[in-house]
Parts: structure tokens; sequence; C-alpha cells
């Protein structure tokens, strides 16, 4: 009975015109944010459930007439069949919906990083919530994105490219380069939201003063590596907005936050931990159930807030770039 409900369902909801159940149940699931070709993929997967429950309820109508040993045996294969039906599904679509992105990672080693849309939004719904509740005049539909910053890294595929269409709002598809280029595209939209990197915003604020910037900016986004006190105060100063930085990494997604210096504020969601001294994470944004960065923290009591106390390896960044120094000790150490 079950089964020929929900075929029905399924069944009504492929006509002409109409959103395919898997479809409604992936908008829902996903907060409305959803992958391209995810409708023409859940009409497919509608049409197999269809079928499969279909199938299902038909079985069971013989079983019923013929009785004793057929009823016991539909009873016995048809969960099986419905289940298998799920988990491969399951695999298939964290195979199809997902995005590759590759890192120099915590080991310093080049590697894929591989994580399903789902977890990207997930991510992306949490900081488009963060911005309706914390920055209204960012999360209204009216700003124009702008960023300095690829879209084929994690932080530009978030910020560039998913949470503008999350928000409503529209986003400008060049990659800003030099100053004259920001100032100039500032001046030509109504509110900025901008995205950035604390090595830009230094250089950029250490000569702001040969241009006349515009106060139109309703926020700044930075990641990368640390924002020092000293730039985020200069930031404040020229765009009249204080940077938020966002702490994380591509295999861990978003961890922490914070404005100006002090300590990094854990979002929603994520769980930090102790081990040995370095910030684990438990993240529904993360690749892994459970990660350990190579960063050292100290940590607030409800491990809600930590203090970065630097890298427990001997990776550090400069200007966004990670640099190996073992690798470079041993450069140099080959050229006599």
């Amino acid at each position: 009975m079950i089964a020929a409900v929900f075929c029905a369902l399924f069944g009504l909801s492929l006509l002409p015109g109409r959103k395919p159940l898997c479809f409604r149940f992936a908008e829902r699931i996903s907060d409305g944010i959803v992958p391209d070709g995810a409708e023409v993929y859940c009409r497919r997967l509608t049409w197999v459930w269809f079928l499969v429950l279909f199938a299902d309820a038909a079985l069971l109508a013989v079983a019923l007439r013929a009785g004793g040993w057929a009823v016991g045996l539909h009873a016995a294969t048809a969960p099986a069949v419905v289940a298998a039906t799920f988990l491969v599904e399951g695999a298939v679509r964290r195979r199809r919906f997902s995005v590759v992105f590759r890192t120099s990672g915590s080991t310093g080693g080049a590697k894929v990083v591989r994580k399903p849309f789902a977890s990207l939004a997930k991510e992306v719904a949490m900081h488009r919530r963060r911005c309706r509740a914390e920055v209204p005049r960012a999360a209204d539909g009216t700003a124009t994105f702008i960023a300095t910053v690829d879209p084929g890294h994690m932080y530009g595929t978030l910020w560039r490219v998913m949470l503008p269409k999350a928000l409503g709002c529209k986003a400008d598809g060049e990659v800003v380069l030099a100053p004259e280029s920001l100032v100039a595209k500032m001046r030509a939209a109504d509110k900025v939201f901008l995205v950035t990197t604390p090595g830009f915003l230094d250089r950029f604020t250490a000569y702001a003063g040969q241009y006349d910037v515009p106060r139109n900016c309703v926020e700044i986004v930075t990641s990368g590596s640390l924002l020092s006190k000293d730039v985020s105060d200069r930031a404040k100063a020229v765009f009249g907005v204080e940077p938020i930085q966002i702490f994380g990494s591509t295999e861990t997604g978003g961890v922490a936050w914070r404005r100006g210096g002090g300590e990094f504020h854990v979002f929603d969601g994520v769980k930090v931990f102790d081990c040995g001294g370095r910030i684990g994470v438990k993240s529904p944004f993360s690749f892994r159930r459970r990660y350990v960065m190579g960063d050292g923290a100290e940590f607030a009591p409800d491990f809600r807030s930590f203090r970065l106390l630097g890298r427990r390896d001997r990776l550090v960044k400069i200007n966004e770039e990670r640099v190996d120094l073992a690798e470079m000790e041993d450069k140099v150490k080959a050229l006599g």
C-alpha cells in the first residue's frame, strides 16, 4: 500500500510542467542550493523510483494472489531492492555532483580534494543565514559581488560563485587584479560586497591615498592567510567596513571567523577539539568526518572560540602562497 501511494506521487510529479519529486526533495534538503544539471538528474531518478515502486506494488499484488511462500518471498526481497536502489543512487550522486579542488594541503604536497556539492551547499546556506542576520544590507539582493580571487579555488567557488546566487545578488565575472580596476568597478556599482585576500588588502590600503575610493562597500570577506590587525584597521579606514576573516582550508571548509584581531569564533554546526596542540575539526563542510589541521591553538573552555598559535610544522603562508621551509632549505643547500 505504501509503495503504491509513493509510486502515484512520483508518477504525478513526472507530468509535463511539474517539478520531479526528487528535485523537490533536493531543494528542500539543500535549502534551495542545487548544482547545474540537478533537475535533469532528478527527473531520471524520479523515473527510477517510480518504476521500482510500481514493480514492488505489482509483485505484491501477484504474491497476495499466489499466497503462502510468494508473500514471504516478496516480504524478504522488496526491502532489499529498495535499500540497494537507495545506496547505489547515493554513491552515483556523490560522485557526479562533486567538485574537485587541488591544494597543497597540510602536508605541503600537491593533492586533490573531492568535495560533495552537498557539503558546499550546506556551507553556503550557513553563510547566507549569517549574512541575513548580521549584515542585512549585504544580503538584500542589491549588492554586487566583486572579487580579487580566482573562482577555481574553494574560497572563490563559495564566495564569488555560489553565495551571490544564494542571496540573489549580481556577481562581477572578472577577477580584479589592479587597484584602478577595483575602484572603477566600485564606482559603477550601487553597493559592493568585496571578496578578497589579506595580501590584496595590504597592498591596496598602503597606497589608497592615490585613489578616490567610494564608500559603498557593505561587506569585506578575506581568507587565504592571516589578516593582521594593522591591515584590518587600514581597510576599515579606507572602505568604512572592518573585514571579516575566514579561517579554514580546502579540506575542512570554513572553521571560524573574526573581525580585527583577537580570537576566532567557531561557525555554527562546526566542532573543534584539541588534538595534541593542533586544531581538530568535525564539520559538515569537511571532506572527512574528522580532520586535524596543521595549526596550533589555545582553546576556550567551551571550544567555541580559540586563539591561533601558529603552524605546528615547517609550512608558512606568504601572501596566500604556501611555502615549505624544509623544501626551501634543501634547495638552498643544493646550490652549494
